[in-house]
């Protein structure tokens, strides 16, 4: 087997099983002796912790804890393992495959998005500043938070442009292993998963 393809390989199987960390399912589960699965939307992730809590504070523990489990590993491996930049790419969008489609709950998690931010505040925070941006136009026009996610999600390929116009990378400064190709495809590549995930609820409803 080719030694390139099987670190590919190694690193996208361990991501996953580190994004599949079930931390809402888990919080609710012993705090409250509740499946979050099956209450509320079936999310597994922030906003349904929050409602089937009615605890704040639970929410923003599940929303750190899930934004941790995709800055932490993407530092270790670039930044601590030095890793090639080349082989950590697949391995983020591992991360939210994992959160949005763990193996322990039937394939049922979250949308990516507490996730996804943890991996885009290490590799590039200017995409969470424009999805930020974004998320609050469509909010104050349709005062829906689902719709606002969704589109402030499409339009990350447009940031990611709009970066690679103005040279506003980050971390290309301290890593010689930086591919603009490998982070724009994969960045891109967690966009549709995040939005596998959003759409479910619109086809739901």
């Amino acid at each position: 087997m080719d030694t390139g393809f099987f670190n590919v390989f190694i690193v996208c199987i361990i991501c996953y099983f580190i994004g599949s960390f079930p931390t809402a399912y888990l919080i609710v589960k012993l705090k409250h002796n509740k499946n979050i699965t099956n209450e509320g939307s079936g999310n597994v992730g922030t906003l349904n912790a929050i409602q089937v809590t009615s605890s704040k504070t639970i929410g923003i523990i599940v929303l750190l804890i899930d934004i941790l489990k995709g800055l932490i590993p993407v530092y270790f491996l670039l930044f601590v393992f030095h890793i090639d930049y080349s082989i950590v790419m697949p391995g983020t969008s591992c991360i939210v495959l994992g959160h949005n489609y763990p193996v322990w709950l039937g394939l049922k998690g979250g949308r990516g998005l507490a996730t996804g931010t943890g991996i885009f505040i290490l590799l590039n925070y200017f995409v969470l500043l424009g999805w930020c941006i974004a998320w609050l136009i469509v909010y104050g026009i349709k005062r829906n938070v689902l719709i606002s996610n969704v589109i402030a999600t499409i339009l990350i390929p447009l940031y990611i442009f709009i970066i690679s116009k103005v040279n506003l990378f980050i971390v290309d400064w301290d890593l010689s292993t930086f591919s603009f190709f490998y982070f724009s495809f994969f960045s891109i590549l967690t966009t549709v998963i995040i939005i596998s995930k959003h759409l479910e609820i619109f086809r739901k409803n």
